[in-house]
């Protein structure tokens, strides 16, 4: 290898490098003060979203009207991976899911161009097409709740809006504050049809008058006396009487017939169709949304801080409370991760304090630590990276790792010491001696971790970040080893200390002895150790396919989702009698912290026959069952005749957890329903299998109204007038605002909910006048009951089922047998299909990236050690020590009962790095002590002498990075097991490769040469 040098000059001004590494932690110190810190990286999602509505229009109506016209028009696009639509009653929301590397804000307007071209051809209607794209920064940072047991919805969503919403929007930070749910304020006008009749009037004549009677209309200025004066005309209503003495008409006879005479005026409340309980009380929430630019953990801190001060000036009997925050997982998860870097650090000094041979040795190495974090701090401030979850993670894993480079110099320089050089000339030559070596070694760790960053979709987002700020770490521990560690050297040591042999001193002397006669031993049986080197590569594959394979391990989140559904057209109130009734039975369970229920409404979904239940448990460590497992435990347990329950998944990373989604293709809804009825009915037969959402929606009671167009036309009126007509009696229709007090209430014309107890009634209400005759609705149509459906789900233009299956065990194996089944035992149309896509997708699609990337990764460490020492055989030796990791890193996952994990892959990825840096400075140092010692007789001798005196530096290395691994890989904690494959993998590769190494290596070195095979064969005979 090329030889390097550190200038004499550095070593000749020690106050200099000490002053400048004072400055270097100290601008580490103010980037850390200054870094944001998040619970994730900063990302873009690569998905747009396109939400219109075309108000209670049926689903297959919204299809052909709205969603096949937009579809159309953007299927062209390129850029679009995949289409997704969502179709319900009155609204559809499409969802692009675009490939990776494009330019999402180009697919925006191209969208945006290619929808506006087909306006015209979408009802006049429906609203505008919303296109927006999904952006974490904007989702709220935290949720209140606001509860009481003596206090109405409606006073709750007052002292929401109008007491807590400008008490934290105030605080520095938060962005708004938005208050959900209660009860709102709404002024209805009840028409009676009777006095309608009565009156020869239509409910048309209503809101014209009603209209008519409430504006504001500018009317310019006028300029009096150098003053400037607005002209306003102003009848706006202010109190609800003015509406009731509003006058429709005059009578033939001159009486006023005022809106008091036809309807009942009432100040009450818009009708309830969602409601939120928490513990089965009265709650209204609150969602905190934060500036793009400010610090999450400093915002929800803010608003922690002024939460007592709210709850002192609330009501009696009302409380605000922490519902979820994001502060708090960012605080918990980050506090785990950094006690887990101090315990690393503390082990490592541990170790450095037995093994080194002394105090002062062990100070100069342990030094070089805070000052590459500190560093570290710096660059990532440079880089604009964040302290996240995965930054973090990346440092407390690189603990072990930046003493690596100062061992082997302070290693190297001991040795001199040893040998009674003097420091100025030992810090030299150790450091000169070991820099080549450590070069390569660092190179070749960052070829490692760039293919990491090649990673596609969100994933490879996340772990770019953990990449690079490894490789900043890596990158500052190699200059602070080959400059810091000198000169603390050159300033610390004392000679003394090395003539004296301490109690490990001698220890490691006798292992250093052992191991330099088991290595002769087996240099002159060599081939046992190539058998053992094909056992151990057929053990890699048996036990690569022998372990279970997760994307991402399934965190215990102590949340668990459940999504509660009733027959079709089941009233809100029933709705509500069931849920309350599994709420409170679930409150009685142990490990239950609390319950939080949502009637009438599932994520975007809302309808008066759903809602939600979200489970919150206690503590981690103040509960015996997971989250899976009291999941199952619930899906056993719970039962309500006519409900259906199913589960969400509570835990994963990144989007996944242990489910899978089976997405049945076709074109006949029903046919894909009988098809999914049949999967739910396999899967519920086992235990494991906490909940089947089949995807099937029962038929929703409709009563189509067909119109006679040629009457209607005969008549002089139009479709459009009679259907808002009878939309304004049956539904309602807001003719305007009344505005009291700042702020403006709406005003709906609606007929009296009494009129309208039937089917029969609807007959007679009177839509339009002809001749001063009122004409009823049994004369302008006809009713049809029908069966309609709830929603339609489309995914690329076609109509598909998709069945969400949550499991409490190995996704993969389930998977199996779901293919087993259909292919066996379902018989599949002509014309349907089945895939697997979602986070099964994905999981798939992620796994075969890491492996490419694990391979590339292997041969980019393969060409940069070739052009470091200019030949191709030495790198392919150091190769076969990666083999030896990988089973030891397979081995440490078995034994500790741990899956293969995306994040189990990126330890492989350090441990290419590692083993390959310690076989780089054994073959080098081998090079280098046999070319020194070219006038010795035995070339074998001078082998085995280099490698006895790098074993202790390789074994230190190894040393302290396990047990720098050794608290996160104990996975206790937020988020700890997550981590724990990685760390488990990296253990027991080290464990393995780092003692094989010192073995095999030599014994491929010398076995490869004929000039080297002879000199063993000399020795041995």
């Amino acid at each position: 290898m090329k030889k390097f040098s550190v200038a004499g000059k550095i070593l000749n001004r020690p106050i200099t490098v000490i002053m400048i590494t004072l400055v270097v932690i100290g601008f580490g110190a103010f980037s850390l003060s200054n870094l944001k810190i998040t619970l994730y990286p900063s990302f873009n999602i690569p998905i747009l979203a396109v939400q219109t509505n075309y108000s209670n229009v049926a689903p297959e109506d919204m299809q052909k009207l709205v969603v096949e016209p937009i579809e159309g028009a953007i299927s062209a696009i390129e850029g679009i991976d995949t289409m997704e639509g969502d179709i319900s009653k009155g609204s559809a929301f499409i969802v692009l899911e675009l490939q990776n590397g494009v330019n999402i804000r180009n697919i925006e307007l191209k969208v945006r161009e290619a929808i506006s071209r087909i306006r015209n051809e979408l009802p006049e209607e429906a609203s505008e097409p919303v296109i927006f794209q999904f952006d974490p920064e904007n989702f709220p940072i935290m949720r209140l709740s606001l509860d009481a047991e003596n206090r109405g919805l409606d006073e709750l969503r007052r002292l929401g809006v109008e007491f807590i919403e400008p008490r934290i929007e105030r605080l520095d930070g938060v962005a708004s504050a938005d208050t959900r749910g209660g009860l709102q304020r709404q002024i209805y006008v009840h028409v009676d049809p009777i006095s309608l009749a009565q009156h020869r009037m239509v409910p048309s004549d209503i809101e014209q008058a009603l209209r008519s009677n409430n504006v504001q209309v500018p009317m310019g200025n006028i300029i009096a006396d150098k003053n400037s004066y607005s002209l306003v005309a102003q009848s706006m209503y202010q109190d609800v009487d003015q509406i009731r003495q509003t006058i429709i008409k005059m009578t033939d006879s001159g009486v006023p017939i005022r809106v008091k005479d036809v309807a009942k005026v009432e100040d009450n409340f818009a009708e309830v169709t969602t409601l939120v309980e928490i513990n089965g009380k009265n709650s209204v929430t609150l969602e905190v949304q934060k500036k793009s630019d400010a610090n999450t953990l400093d915002v929800a801190n803010a608003v922690l801080a002024e939460l007592p001060t709210i709850n002192n000036n609330l009501p009696p009997g009302v409380n605000l409370q922490i519902r979820t925050n994001d502060g708090e997982n960012i605080e918990n998860s980050i506090s785990n991760l950094t006690q887990s870097a101090l315990a690393a650090l503390v082990v490592v000094i541990i170790v450095l304090l037995i093994f080194m041979g002394g105090w002062r040795i062990a100070l100069v190495v342990a030094a070089s630590i805070p000052v590459s974090v500190t560093a570290s701090f710096a660059g990532m401030y440079a880089a604009g990276l964040t302290l996240n979850i995965l930054t973090i993670t990346a440092l407390a894993l690189a603990i072990g790792l930046l003493v690596d480079n100062a061992i082997v110099v302070a290693e190297s320089i001991a040795r001199k010491l040893e040998a009674n050089i003097p420091k100025m000339q030992a810090a030299l030559e150790g450091t000169n001696e070991v820099i080549g070596a450590l070069l390569g070694a660092t190179l070749t760790t960052l070829g490692v971790f760039i293919p990491i960053v090649g990673i596609s979709g969100v994933q490879g987002q996340f772990f770019a970040q953990f990449a690079l700020t490894i490789s900043i770490a890596i990158s500052i521990s190699f200059i602070a080893s080959i400059i810091l560690v000198p000169v603390l050297s050159l300033l610390l040591l004392d000679k003394k200390e090395f003539q004296r042999h301490s109690g490990s001193f001698k220890a490691i002397h006798k292992l250093e002895e052992w191991y330099s006669q088991s290595l002769r031993w087996f240099m002159f049986r060599k081939w046992i150790v190539l058998v053992f080197v094909i056992f151990l590569l057929g053990g890699t594959y048996g036990l690569y396919n022998t372990l279970e394979f997760q994307f991402f391990t399934e965190s215990d989140s102590g949340q668990v989702s459940m999504e509660v559904e009733l027959p079709s057209g089941t009233k809100l109130v029933r709705t509500a009698e069931a849920i309350r009734s599994i709420g409170h039975e679930i409150q009685q369970k142990d490990p239950v912290s609390s319950v939080i229920t949502t009637i009438g409404r599932q994520r975007f979904n809302s309808r008066s026959n759903i809602g939600e239940i979200t489970v919150n448990l206690v503590d981690q460590g103040n509960r015996d069952v997971t989250t899976n497992e009291f999941s199952a435990q619930l899906r056993r347990e719970l039962s309500e005749p006519g409900v259906e329950l199913n589960f969400r998944g509570g835990g994963g990373f990144g989007g996944f957890s242990s489910g899978i989604r089976l997405s049945l293709v076709g074109p006949d809804i029903e046919v894909l329903q009988a098809i999914s009825d049949r999967i739910e009915q396999k899967m519920l037969s086992d235990e494991n299998v906490i909940s089947v959402d089949n995807g099937r929606t029962d038929p929703t009671p409709e009563l189509q109204f067909h119109v006679d167009r040629q009457r209607i036309n005969r008549m002089g009126s139009s479709l459009n007038e009679v259907a808002t007509s009878l939309k304004t009696q049956v539904q309602g229709t807001r003719v305007g605002y009344l505005r009291q007090e700042g702020r403006e209430v709406p005003i709906m014309v609606q007929a009296q909910k009494a009129a309208l107890t039937s089917r029969d009634e609807l007959f007679d209400l009177e839509l339009i006048e002809v001749d001063s005759q009122r004409v009823p609705v049994a004369a302008l149509g006809h009713f049809e009951s029908v069966e309609g459906v709830n929603e339609i789900q489309r995914r690329d233009r076609e109509t598909v089922l998709d069945v969400n299956i949550q499991l409490a065990g190995n996704a993969n194996e389930y998977r199996q047998d779901i293919i087993n089944f259909i292919q066996q035992e379902v018989v599949l149309p002509e014309g349907y299909r089945y895939e697997f896509t979602g986070g099964t997708s994905d999981a798939d699609e992620g796994s075969s990236e890491v492996m490419w990337s694990l391979l590339f990764a292997i041969a980019l460490t393969y060409m940069i050690m070739a052009s470091l020492f200019e030949n191709f055989r030495d790198p392919f030796v150091i190769w076969f020590s990666i083999p030896l990791a990988f089973f030891g890193a397979l081995v440490g996952l078995w034994m500790t009962l741990t899956p293969l994990t995306a994040t189990a892959f990126i330890g492989m990825f350090m441990l290419v790095g590692i083993i390959v840096n310690n076989g780089i400075v054994l073959v080098d140092y081998m090079h280098l002590y046999t070319a020194d010692n070219s006038e010795s007789s035995s070339l074998l001798d001078n082998v085995i002498e280099a490698c006895k005196r790098r074993m202790r530096p390789i074994l230190l290395t190894a040393l302290t990075t396990i047990c720098s691994m050794v608290p996160l890989s104990l996975g206790i904690g937020t988020g700890a097991e997550i981590w724990a494959p990685l760390a488990r993998s990296v253990i027991g590769g080290l464990f393995f490769g780092s003692i094989l190494t010192l073995y095999v290596v030599p014994i491929f070195v010398m076995g490869i040469s004929k000039t080297r095979r002879k000199a063993i064969q000399q020795e041995k005979s």
